[in-house]
């Protein structure tokens, strides 16, 4: 089975994050802008994510992406390894009291 290959055109113009999140430009911000207002002009330089998941889903598809996780259990995760860390290093403390007196 031959490699499959990644649409160009699409690598070009989205984005994909970590978590699954599909990032794009806006249209009408490359040439024009003289008669558009400044709001519009500094809004449409930002990046804004895809709100339709099946359109998102199409273009992970179409990169070659994972589908992406769930922001909250990535959270849930990240916490959970910190309060194991966090124990982990209260168990390595040692407390001044228990050191032997060199007096």
């Amino acid at each position: 089975m031959p490699k499959l290959k990644t649409h160009k055109g699409m690598k070009k113009r989205f984005k994909v994050s970590a978590t699954g999140k599909v990032s794009h430009k806006k249209c009408g911000s490359s040439h024009l802008m003289s008669h558009k207002s400044g709001k519009q002009v500094r809004r449409l330089r930002k990046k804004v994510q895809l709100k339709v998941l099946a359109e998102s889903r199409r273009i992970r598809k179409a990169l070659h992406r994972g589908p992406g996780l769930n922001p909250t259990v990535i959270e849930a995760e990240k916490a959970a390894i910190g309060v194991a860390v966090a124990a982990l290093d209260a168990e390595a403390a040692v407390d001044p009291a228990d050191l032997p007196s060199e007096a």
